[in-house]
């Protein structure tokens, strides 16, 4: 449950600029609708929303001056990868 409180704290902040939470209303359900047509085999309609979504996503990030989500996701694994790899070397 700390996970969930925490991870729901985090998002709020990362959203809190007006431009970046209306822009993630419209841009997440459009990906997410975009996934579900690449699903179903309507490739290029669930490639347009799923494009669609994302940029609306980082637009919003980019009002708000901060990174996409995945980005920052992104980063921390490259960060915790590279650390065991410097702690197996040594």
């Amino acid at each position: 449950m700390k996970a969930i409180t925490l991870f729901l704290i985090d998002y709020c902040q990362r959203h809190a600029h007006p431009i970046n939470a209306i822009l993630h209303i419209i841009g997440v359900p459009a990906a997410f609708t975009g996934i579900y047509f690449i699903c179903i085999g309507q490739i290029d309609k669930g490639l347009a929303l799923l494009t669609l979504g994302y940029f609306f996503q980082y637009l919003g990030h980019e009002a708000q001056g901060n990174e996409v989500g995945e980005i920052t996701l992104i980063k921390k694994i490259m960060q915790k990868t590279e650390t065991k790899r410097t702690e197996s070397i040594n």
